[in-house]
């Protein structure tokens, strides 16, 4: 879980308007982790064809993304199992220059929007620096809605009919409304 961290909703816009922000300040090179052996390296959010997109209706079981220092390579942790079986991760603890970022955004075929979230678990300079960026941008941006940022794009949506959640199979209760 991150020390430093805050939950947003966004549209793929929204996120490209932030993220773009950033990059200018601080370069860095996103790598995901997946369910293959080696993670996909972007050097650009544009590149991330699905970014703001997301096909689960879990925020924790959607794809998290490092945004990793520049000149580091993204390295996996070995992690071995109950049964004796490896596993991979590429996650904040091999990568202690790094910042968690989980996109969320407009859920498949629904008119929902899953939460996102950005938060580091580092000490290092770099992380809290690039962490803050992001933050910043975020607050400049976005409108705050209770304890969550709503992107533009988010908060039309929003103001359409479109659930804002955590998690689809949350009740309705449970929702951002303004």
């Amino acid at each position: 879980m991150a020390k430093n961290q805050i939950s947003f909703f966004a549209t793929q816009n929204d996120l490209l308007l932030v993220l773009n922000d950033v990059r200018l300040k601080v370069p860095y090179v996103f790598s995901f982790q997946e369910k293959s052996e080696e993670p996909s390296v972007y050097e650009s959010p544009e590149e991330i064809e699905d970014l703001g997109f997301i096909s689960v209706g879990d925020q924790n079981q959607s794809e998290l993304y490092l945004l990793i220092a520049p000149g580091d390579e993204p390295k996996a942790r070995s992690v071995e199992q109950r049964n004796g079986d490896i596993k991979r991760f590429y996650d904040q603890m091999s990568h202690p220059r790094s910042v968690s970022f989980r996109a969320g955004g407009l859920l498949n075929d629904s008119s929902c929007i899953i939460a996102g979230q950005v938060g580091t678990v580092s000490d290092d300079e770099w992380s809290i620096a690039l962490y803050k960026g992001i933050v910043s941008s975020i607050k400049k941006r976005f409108t705050k809605i209770k304890s969550f940022y709503v992107g533009d794009e988010a908060a039309k949506k929003l103001d359409e009919g479109y659930r804002l959640t955590a998690n689809i199979k949350s009740p309705v209760d449970y929702d951002l409304t303004r």
